[in-house]
């Protein structure tokens, strides 16, 4: 019984410092996006009410300045994420698992007969499932997108010469549709994995605190902890 305690006690590494901290910045710099970049299109939204409550009607004045420097935080991130995963073994390996893979078309298959009562085995994940990848994806897609446009919008009067008033258009109109899509992706999928799923309600908390618990692991990674387990057990054997 004691072991069983203390294995179910036992702690493994979900995301170092470094990556909360990232992920931290990507979360903050998106958040003041989506508010400073709807109230322009939306002042009445929710949260920009809100937001004029708390601080004061002078707060939208400073709308645009805002909206640029958490833009510029999200783009840096995205650089430092590239040189996290291009010269660090951690973000090699988080890179390569990132990929996807032809499992995932089978775990996506499963998962469908999971929700639709055709079967009561949910698909076994290793460190990342589909979701999460597709959710990666997704973000470093909408970053690259999000940041081409959102320069063009910002310097207006050096772009406006090359591709006219229809490439302006054009620019604004990706910007704002893909700001939607990234907003209800975020609310409507990942904060539902986060905060919402049955198997983690009310929170997921490896986003602040790092590290998963060996009953979550076996339930959401199950792949991965077994391959962490092996490559214990061969430590074990080398250090015998």
């Amino acid at each position: 019984m004691v072991n069983e305690v203390k294995n179910e006690q036992e702690l493994f590494l979900r995301m170092t410092v470094n990556e909360r901290i990232q992920h931290f910045l990507l979360l903050t710099s998106f958040i003041v996006l989506v508010i400073t970049g709807f109230a322009l299109k939306f002042p009445e939204l929710f949260l920009v009410s809100w937001v004029v409550s708390v601080f004061g009607e002078d707060v939208f004045e400073l709308r645009g300045e805002v909206h640029r420097i958490a833009s510029v935080v999200m783009v840096a991130v995205g650089f430092y994420h590239l040189i996290y995963i291009a010269l660090t073994k951690r973000g090699k390996k988080l890179f390569k698992d990132m990929l996807m893979k032809k499992s995932d078309l089978s775990d996506l298959r499963k998962s469908f007969s999971y929700f639709l009562g055709k079967t009561n085995e949910k698909p076994k994940y290793g460190r990342f499932s589909y979701i999460e990848k597709m959710e990666y994806w997704a973000v470093a897609w909408g970053t690259v997108l999000m940041g081409l446009t959102g320069m063009v919008l910002w310097f207006e009067n050096t772009f406006l010469p090359v591709i006219n008033v229809a490439g302006m258009d054009i620019a604004t109109a990706i910007h704002f549709y893909e700001a939607i899509l990234a907003t209800l992706a975020i609310i409507v999928w990942h904060f539902y994995f986060v905060f919402l799923n049955p198997d983690v309600y009310p929170m997921n908390k490896a986003w602040l605190t790092g590290f998963l618990t060996r009953k979550q692991m076996e339930h959401e990674h199950p792949l991965e902890l077994k391959e962490i387990e092996k490559d214990k057990g061969k430590e074990d054997i080398d250090n015998a």
